[in-house]
């Protein structure tokens, strides 16, 4: 991988790393008609204000503490929905008021007590579920264990069920417990894709589960079941709780109740060795009539369009174990906090922006239900609605609920939020928060993703009280709210709306399962709804590049052991790129052959070696102490005139004029080049804040973004000026350790360089500006390289599967077989460029029959400038129309995450469907592909030529050791990651030859 191009690197040790080529930006490019400057002024005004004085923590702890639990129907819900209106008020909105709407009872909690009684006698901790009634009195009875899956399955109990209490669950194993992954969210296989246009929309996640429990509660009704103990499948003797009364709040069918996780387990178990019998008693009370319940409204009206809206939302009703401080006072409190720091800072926005406190979620989404019924003749209007609903943790990023239009958008309006660190929007979608009820009808929904801090304990539990509260993550949750509001408010236009679908039948949110967003959730929401399955082309595609991993590794093997390193110009990849021919044309590849293009000079690696000397005084005659320097001759490098000395300077500057003090001293000197920094290891690509690199090598740690023009501005004159003032030659520091040097271009376009270049060990690096810091210092070096001094050709190596349909029509999938040759290239680039001939074996072998011709494209002349996929897009400039997508696999030996698509938002939801086969297969497990930009692979060339360019987003799989070093051999290759790779190389070609349409193109750059 060519990595010249990252963020927040120092210029001189940008140059160390050999990692630019193109401008990093601080977020992907913006919309000419949306300019994120008239953002970031107010929105630092806003993350500013809560920051410093926020009152949220103060006003949850009133929520949670004085006025306590909100259950839907509740004096305490009419109290808190009093109370926020009047701090609405109190903060200086307008048009604050409470929306009734009406529920068929209210329900009031009682005592519940139970206990085993047989074969030996245990206490059980109960709560009743919502809405249950009570038992009657004290009820005896015996335990059944109802394992019925499917309604032709309830035969089987027919007549045994009568005045006996039912369990129907699977226990779940409690211990060891599952460690929490705040961040699996996002990266868990892809969500199935949306319904395309004509096709049936699929049923909600929960429809299927409420009809098997309407099912199961009227056979148990029918039979006479006494009541029904449920799991609430949480350690530590946590309770859980959720409604049996349904969206209408009626009286449930038959007393409920909740067991902690450990009585309900004990239970489990006794039956499978006799029968159990309990006691169980239960007081719960309902009113008598139908009762009122309130959403409250308030508003900052727009200044320039006030009838269209932008709304911020949450629910403020909660269940009653706990205080409902984290679900969902933390949600309702952000809201208003919201509110409070947006009207303070009177900023005028120029649409209405509305925020709404939501009552009845916990049984429905009832109140968003009937707020969107109440105001259906203003939807329209309401540009989008963002709710926050999972607790206490930070907002990771956005949820857009399947809202491809707007996706590009969003990503413009959380730019300027660069300090939030958000993660980048995701497609997800989940049906458990009120934002649902407005995405059903058409306005965009979207939902804050959030790390789960402990939110698993406190949901729904007596574990739910103010305590559990994180400060400083709830208060982030305000200021994005607040700055997502008032941005979308000032948009030129609302914000686009995805397709609506007739509404499917079936509940927003699944009572039965007491599910949020959370892990079963997600599984229910991927269930692919009538979609098209795995097909059997990409299952034998799949199988057989499985079974071809025993020659994928052979030819890796070869291709590092035997042949070696590859450097452009080389002998050693004249002959990769000849036996690269050969493979293509014995697999009977068509089209088989090499295109050449020239470099200007051939250069040959010679031996760099140095010594540096210590400063401690000796006696006459006697040697000074000296220390071998470990180093390498940077690429097309001029040498030294055999072995130099001359001291050592260090130079370390930020802007041109600052080189003018070294005007006249640099003289026969050996040039350090900027002092160390501090580094962060590479993280997740996946789980990298939007716009921060994602390359996956050690980066210097800094908040500044990089400017690339300014970059090659001083980087010229600095050398031309090293140049100019006779320095003897130029020493670059790793960022590796342990003696892993690093490798890149001297020259430009395979010239000399103008000054002598070395990369040294960090070790030695180090040491260098130690001795600097405590005197003068002296070193000698030796560094040797040869040009042939008259062009020379490369090649691109180049094969196809002709298209069946459209064989002018185009997909190609890439990689560089160029390496640098401190190592044997394994990893940068042997491993994309084997996995590319295996998917062209296991396409091949597979009997494709693709529309379009798939291509097959080995580039050379990638680590100096990505030049042999320059040089193949200028030679193909007639076809590059044709040309559907380019996918390059050079980020090594980890395994594919997904595909980065390069900011292309217009084809996101096209290779959704395509990579999605991909996400079914549990070995692969294909995130939701993402829209960050990569600019070091041959990719780029054709992205910057109109032409979709994507690229295979990694795991690092120590990539940040092995790039560029003396480490990148096979041993470092994760053969089963290597043989994924293959697979989805072959997938995404098979299935993108084959769409009804070529994928569409990025908009032609202004």
């Amino acid at each position: 991988m060519n990595l010249r191009r990252v963020t927040g690197f120092a210029f001189v040790f940008l140059l160390a790393l050999g990692i630019l080529h193109a401008k990093a930006r601080p977020a992907p490019d913006t919309n000419d008609t949306i300019d994120t400057n008239d953002y970031a002024a107010a929105d630092a005004q806003i993350l500013k204000e809560i920051h410093e004085h926020s009152e949220a923590m103060g006003n949850l702890e009133y929520l949670s503490d004085a006025i306590g639990a909100r259950l839907t129907g509740s004096p305490q819900l009419k109290q808190a929905s009093e109370w926020t209106a009047e701090m609405f008020r109190k903060y200086g909105l307008t048009n604050v008021h409470l929306e009734p709407w009406t529920i068929a009872h209210s329900w009031t909690r009682g005592t519940a007590s139970a206990r085993i009684v047989k074969p030996a006698e245990h206490p059980l901790t109960i709560a009743a579920a919502g809405w249950s009634p009570g038992t009657g009195g004290v009820l005896h009875a015996p335990v059944v264990y109802f394992d019925a899956k499917k309604k032709e399955e309830f035969e089987k109990f027919r007549g045994k069920l009568k005045g006996v209490v039912v369990i129907y669950q699977d226990p779940a194993s409690l211990s060891p417990p599952k460690p929490e992954d705040s961040r699996s969210e996002l990266v868990r296989p892809m969500q199935a894709p949306p319904p395309m246009k004509g096709e049936p929309p699929a049923p909600k996640p929960y429809a299927v589960l409420q009809e098997a429990a309407k099912a199961r509660t009227a056979f148990f009704k029918q039979e006479g079941v006494a009541a029904v103990l449920r799991d609430s499948n949480k350690p530590h003797a946590l309770l859980n709780m959720t409604g049996i009364g349904g969206e209408k709040f009626e009286i449930g069918a038959i007393p409920t109740a909740f067991v902690t996780g450990e009585g309900y387990r004990m239970l489990f178990r006794m039956l499978k060795h006799g029968p159990v019998e309990v006691e169980l008693d239960m007081t719960n009370s309902f009113s008598e009539s139908p009762m009122e319940v309130y959403n409250t409204v308030a508003e900052i009206r727009g200044s320039e369009k006030p009838d269209e809206v932008v709304m911020l939302g949450a629910h403020l009703d909660s269940w009653d174990l706990g205080t409902g401080s984290t679900d969902n006072g933390t949600g309702s409190m952000a809201v208003l906090e919201a509110a409070r720091a947006l009207a303070k800072l009177q900023l005028k926005p120029k649409r209405t922006i509305r925020f709404a406190l939501f009552t009845g979620e916990e049984e429905g989404l009832v109140g968003s239900l009937k707020y969107v019924e109440a105001h259906k003749i203003e939807l329209d209007k309401i540009s989008g609605i963002l709710v926050h609903d999972t607790g206490t943790g930070r907002v990771l990023t956005l949820g857009l609920h399947d809202n491809y239009q707007g996706r590009e958008i969003v990503d413009q309006e959380i730019a300027p939020l660069r300090e939030l660190k958000l993660l980048e929007p995701s497609m997800q979608r989940t049906f458990g928060t009120d934002h649902a009820s407005f995405d059903d009808v058409g306005v965009p929904g979207f939902w804050a993703i959030q790390d789960s801090a402990e939110y698993s304990k406190t949901h729904h539990s007596q574990s739910d009280t103010f305590d559990k509260v994180w400060k400083d993550d709830f208060n982030q949750g305000a200021q994005v709210l607040a700055a997502w509001a008032y941005n979308t408010a000032q948009l030129p236009a609302m914000l686009p709306r995805r397709p609506v679908r007739s509404k499917t039948p079936g509940a927003n949110k699944n009572e039965e399962a007491n599910d949020k967003p959370t892990d079963s959730d997600a599984a229910a929401n991927s269930a692919p709804a009538k979609l098209d399955p795995l097909s059997e082309m990409d299952t034998k595609i799949l199988e057989q590049v499985k079974a071809d991993e025993p020659e994928l590794k052979a030819n890796l093997e070869f291709l590092t052991d035997h042949i070696g390193p590859r450097l452009t110009g080389s002998d050693q990849l004249d002959q990769a790129s000849r036996w690269m021919l050969a493979r293509f044309q014995q697999l009977g590849l068509a089209n088989a052959h090499q295109e050449a293009w020239s470099i200007a000079s051939r250069w040959t690696r010679g031996p760099a070696t140095g010594r540096v000397f210590l400063s401690a005084e000796v006696k006459p005659g006697e040697a000074r102490t000296a220390i071998n320097l470990t180093m390498a001759t940077g690429g097309w490098s001029p040498a030294t005139d055999g072995t130099v000395k001359g001291p050592v300077v260090g130079v370390a500057v930020e802007k041109i004029e600052d080189l003018q003090r070294y005007e006249g001293k640099l003289k026969g000197a050996i040039i350090v080049l900027n002092r160390p920094v501090e580094l962060r290891a590479p993280q997740n690509p996946l789980l990298t804040p939007w716009g921060e690199e994602t390359i996956p090598i050690a980066f210097p740690k800094s908040d500044k973004p990089f400017d690339f023009a300014a970059y090659m501005k001083f980087r010229t004159a600095e050398l031309a000026f090293f140049a100019e003032e006779k320095a003897t030659a130029v020493l670059i520091g790793s960022e590796k350790w342990f003696g892993l040097l690093n490798m890149s271009i001297s020259g430009q376009n395979y010239q000399p360089g103008v000054i002598p270049t070395a990369y040294i060990a960090r070790e030695d690096f180090t040491l260098l500006w130690r001795l600097l810091d405590s005197g003068s210092v002296q070193a000698e070096v030796n560094i040797a390289g040869n040009f042939s001094g008259k062009p020379a050709e490369v090649y691109n190596t180049v094969a196809e599967i002709p298209g069946s349909e459209k064989p002018d029509e185009v997909v190609i999938i890439g990689a560089h077989l160029d390496s640098w040759d401190l190592g044997t290239g394994s990893t940068d680039n042997g491993t994309g460029s084997t996995a590319v001939l295996e998917a062209a074996r296991a396409l091949k072998k597979s009997g494709v029959k693709p529309k379009r011709t798939i291509r097959f494209v080995l580039f050379t002349g990638e680590e100096q400038g990505l030049n042999g996929s320059k040089a193949y897009v200028a030679k193909h400039q007639d076809e590059l129309k044709k040309i559907s997508a380019v996918l390059v696999h050079d980020s090594g030996s980890g395994k594919v995450l997904t595909i980065g698509l390069m900011g292309n938002y217009d084809a996101r939801e096209t290779i959704d469907r395509v990579m999605y086969p991909l996400a079914r297969v549990k070995e692969i497990g294909l995130a939701e592909p993402t829209l960050r930009k990569e600019d070091g692979s041959d990719h780029v060339p054709f992205d910057e030529a109109g032409v979709p360019g994507f690229w295979c987003v990694q795991e690092i799989a120590d990539y940040d050791k092995t790039h560029h070093s003396q480490a990148d051999t096979v041993d470092r290759v994760r053969w089963d990651d290597l043989t994924e790779g293959a697979q989805v190389l072959a997938v995404f070609a098979y299935n993108v030859a084959d769409l009804p349409e070529l994928l569409p193109r990025k908009p032609a750059k202004q």
